[in-house]
């Protein structure tokens, strides 16, 4: 089975041909003059230490014979062993550092040479990049106290330093190994954090990766105030027990004692103060670096900028927010794009309804669509079937199932349908017949439907002609008896069966002032804070008030009057509402 042929092949695939791509530019090197140079300045302040340590055996091993230091004892003697300790050292960091990090050296060079390297190969270098730090310390600790033993045993069965003065320079390189493998790792989560964490993860979610050694900010902080605070005491206690030891053994002048104790304790002091700037500022920089960025990211959040993304480079609690952040922002930026979407969606929308109300002699018309959402599902449509004649004009008011874009399609399909057929000859019951044909066609098996009332008016004949398919019943107001009638009729609503043929209703006699109502449920369904409906009878109320107004005087009245019964509740539905007053 190949690579491509697993379930998540595509996208491995992809990432391993990135890393392919980048490999070139990444190289190892810098872990290993990282050692070096650590190990090259941690023997240096060993020997400084030494050098000023106030022990006698020490002393007399540095000055010799002549209890002076000359530069020719300096060149011939101390420089070939110094470098000969460098040298062993380093051998051994470098061997150790190659050790350490063969899982990452071995995918790279896979990846270099152009080999895709399997999955397992990948994960171990993963794993191993983050776990770099904490191998580093115990790494570094075990050289620091294995090989000063070593040589410590080595001069005390020579016969060149007693036992008490190995232990004290044993314990001091340990001390100052242990700091230097501190500051070695700090350095060592500069470095990949710099190239191969963004490497190996482009996408950040370094918490996502398994058998990876973790460690929170506060153990972090207190592991370094430790190890600032306890390593330099423990320096200076172990020589003042040694110097102790010494001067028990043989009596030195009380001034000879104290300023050797304030030359070694100033010295030592120096030392504490440059490495514990060190690693402060280390440990400063991989924690604040992180921060600002989250901090740059969230300020462009503010701004409504989406696009840049936080550099996860960690796996604690700074990189699981750089992560949340990177998912909130991503999230943002798509929602953003779809809320533009949806604001030209509705543009589009808004401009498929009548930019104005028509005007025919004899009659005052009115209509007003307010949509929910960005986009909706309620539609009405003015339809003259006949451009020579006006006297007479058709309305539809029609209701989608549900909101939102989806029920935003279907009306704008709804109204090519009512526009091109009824530029053909038929009734209006013939037209809505034929739709319905069409509709069942496009939402087969969708279950979305269509609700419509469509009226025919005509002023020459006096009727008003409608057909109902499954909305709500539009309602006549006739102010000379001060009673609304309801425009029933039967059918079914768009979309269920093609099979079905629509029949008209009408009314005969129509008389000026008589206003005809059609409206969509979300008008007189409106709900206040306490669950109460604006209902029909408030809608109706408000008509027969203001009968004597003009159409759009009358719908703005009833939108308002909805309005502000429901508080600071806002519309749940779509609402359309159409006001048809005989003049």
């Amino acid at each position: 089975m190949t690579l491509s042929d697993k379930p998540y092949g595509k996208i491995m695939k992809t990432y391993i041909d990135e890393l392919k791509t980048n490999a070139r530019n990444i190289s190892l090197m810098p872990y290993y003059i990282l050692g070096v140079v650590g190990t090259t300045i941690s023997i240096f302040v060993v020997v400084i230490l030494n050098f000023f340590t106030p022990l006698d055996p020490i002393q007399n091993l540095i000055l010799g014979q002549c209890q002076s230091l000359t530069w020719n004892r300096v060149v011939m003697y101390y420089l070939p062993r110094f470098f000969l300790i460098l040298g062993i050292s380093c051998f051994a960091v470098i061997m150790g550092s190659s050790l350490i990090l063969r899982p990452i050296s071995l995918c790279l060079n896979l990846l270099k040479k152009g080999t895709d390297p399997s999955p397992q190969i990948i994960e171990a270098a993963k794993r191993r990049l983050l776990n770099l730090p904490f191998l580093v310390i115990p790494v570094n600790v075990l050289m620091w106290v294995i090989f000063p033993a070593m040589a410590g045993t080595s001069t005390t069965l020579a016969g060149i330093l007693d036992h008490r003065t190995v232990i004290t320079l044993s314990a001091r390189a340990s001390m100052v190994g242990l700091i230097a493998s501190g500051i070695a790792s700090h350095w060592m989560e500069v470095l990949s954090r710099r190239q191969l964490i963004p490497f190996f993860f482009p996408n950040g979610q370094l918490n996502l990766s398994e058998g990876v050694a973790t460690i929170s900010l506060s153990r972090r902080i207190r592991a370094t105030n430790r190890l600032i605070a306890i390593i330099p005491v423990t320096v200076l206690l172990v020589t003042l027990i040694t110097l102790q030891w010494e001067i028990e053994a043989s009596p030195v002048p009380a001034v000879t004692y104290g300023r050797g104790i304030i030359v070694f304790t100033f010295v030592l002091f120096l030392w504490t103060l440059v490495f514990s700037k060190q690693l402060t500022r280390l440990l400063c920089k991989n924690i604040v670096d992180p921060i600002n960025d989250l901090a740059q990211v969230l300020m462009n959040v503010r701004k409504g900028r989406f696009d840049r993304r936080a550099r996860v480079v960690s796996n604690d609690e700074i990189g699981f927010a750089g992560d949340v952040v990177n998912e909130m922002t991503k999230g943002l930026q798509e929602r953003k794009i779809m809320q533009q979407s949806l604001t030209l969606a509705r543009e589009i929308q808004q401009n498929l309804l009548p930019k104005r109300d028509p005007s025919l002699p004899g009659l005052d018309i009115a209509g007003k669509t307010i949509y929910c959402d960005e986009t909706g599902g309620d539609y009405y449509d003015y339809l003259l079937p006949e451009i020579d004649k006006k006297d007479r004009i058709r309305i539809v008011l029609g209701d989608v199932s549900g909101h939102g874009v989806a029920s935003a399609l279907l009306m704008a399909t709804s109204r090519a349908l009512f526009r091109q057929r009824s530029a053909l000859q038929g009734t209006l019951a013939e037209v809505v017949t034929d739709i319905n044909r069409h509709l069942c066609r496009d939402v087969e098996d969708s279950g979305n439907f269509v609700t419509l009332f469509g009226i025919e008016l005509n002023l020459s004949e006096k009727y008003l002609k409608w057909v109902r398919a499954g909305h709500d019943p539009a309602v006549l107001y006739d102010p000379a008896q001060g009673r609304f009638i309801e425009l029933k009729g039967e059918g079914v609503a768009l979309g269920f069966d093609d099979t079905l043929k629509y029949r008209e209703n009408m009314i005969s006699n129509l008389s000026g002032g008589q206003i005809v109502v059609l409206c969509t449920d979300g008008i007189w369904e409106a709900r206040n804070s306490s669950g109460v409906r604006f209902g029909k009878q408030n809608l109706y109320q408000i008509i027969q008030e203001n009968a004597h107004l003009s159409s759009r005087e009358i719908m703005e009245l009833c939108i308002n009057s909805s309005y502000r019964f429901q508080k600071e509740n806002t519309y749940q539905d779509d609402v359309t509402l159409i006001i048809v007053k005989v003049l």
